[in-house]
């Protein structure tokens, strides 16, 4: 619709149901009003104001309402009931007889779709049958090849598998559970068996994340996978560490639900969370909130702060910018940061 131009409701009211060609209704809405609107704003504006094609010959297989198949059991049921496998053509003009209305050759698909009772046309209409072994390139550049003549589940393409899952499940057997088929060379077109590798899921975050050696044969992607499976077993130990609690200072283990995540960041113990306390947490930028168990600066005495380092470690610095005092070593807790920062400031004030 052009801009500042509005289109007349009535006028559209009148002539949208009878209009069977929506060329015809921009040409007639021209002619009248001196403008011609886009075929989007008619559907749009037709849409908002309930307007629907009147049924005319010619019209038989366009929907007059929607059906929504789980939510009328009784338009399913008959369905069921009526859907013998006939052509489209005559299963809608009994729908007709037996409802009032008619319904769509695409609402009956996703009623045959949803129910397992779609049927393919054997004789023309689609696209022609390729053979069982007809290979094709996906549109993320991997081969798939044909397994089967026909799907197991309608309307579905699980007749087409990756061709280098198939040529894995030929030479090795089947797929691991929780595994993906990697190309050792990289070379999407290279299928020799001894080429081809199963890769733990869970694994594949870690190798190809920064610091991972690349690999480019069988030999070298082994060698990753186990330098891979040696960083998930650490950081399943450093998970399940023991630490001291933000809170209380008492020495805890975390639980397996954290431990599964291998979350590091936990730092408050079930006893202080169950009693509704809590360490406090780090921001993005790595600044931790103001700790009232921090004793003042010794230097300028501004407040301190509890800071994390990007690699992780903890300490105390002085929120005074001109100043900047901290603590000189770094520590794998808030509570041996600050055990070191009082201390510090401790030993000053017995000088």
């Amino acid at each position: 619709m052009s801009r500042g131009r509005r289109m007349d409701d009535g006028w559209l009211r009148d002539h949208y149901p009878r209009m069977t060609d929506v060329n015809e209704l921009l040409c007639m809405h021209e002619l009248e009003f001196g403008w011609r609107p886009s075929k989007q704003s008619i559907y749009v504006k037709a849409n908002r104001m309930g307007l629907r094609k009147e049924p005319v010959a010619g019209r038989a297989d366009r929907a007059e309402r929607t059906v929504r198949w789980s939510k009328e059991p009784e338009l399913s049921a008959w369905m069921l009931d009526h859907d013998r496998g006939q052509r489209m053509d005559a299963l809608m003009a009994e729908w007709r007889a037996a409802w009032g209305f008619g319904i769509s050759r695409g609402q009956v698909n996703q009623f045959r779709a949803s129910h397992g009772t779609q049927r393919r046309n054997a004789h023309g209409g689609g696209r022609p049958r390729v053979p069982v072994g007809t290979e094709r390139e996906s549109k993320d550049g991997y081969i798939v090849v044909k397994v089967r003549p026909e799907a197991s589940v309608p309307m579905s393409k699980d007749n087409w598998e990756l061709k280098h899952v198939h040529v894995y499940e030929q030479a090795h057997g089947a797929v691991p559970d929780g595994c993906v088929v990697y190309f050792a060379d990289g070379d999407r077109r290279n299928f020799d068996p001894a080429n081809l590798v199963a890769v733990p899921r869970r694994l594949v975050g870690i190798m190809n994340g920064p610091g991972m050696p690349r690999w480019h044969d069988a030999e070298s992607l082994g060698a990753c996978i186990a330098l891979a499976e040696l960083k998930s077993a650490q950081a399943g130990v450093m998970a399940r560490a023991v630490r001291t609690c933000g809170v209380c200072g008492a020495r805890f283990a975390p639980d397996e639900a954290h431990v599964a995540i291998g979350s590091t960041r936990i730092r408050t113990c079930p006893a202080c969370l169950a009693a509704g306390r809590k360490a406090s947490r780090w921001t993005r930028k790595g600044e931790q909130k103001m700790d009232e168990t921090l004793k003042p600066c010794p230097c300028c005495g501004a407040p301190a702060e509890m800071r994390r380092s990007r690699a992780g470690d903890d300490f105390v610095k002085c929120t005074n910018p001109c100043c900047g005092l901290r603590t000189k070593n770094c520590h794998e807790n808030e509570a041996g940061a600050r055990l070191v920062w009082n201390a510090r400031i401790g030993e000053r004030d017995a000088r």
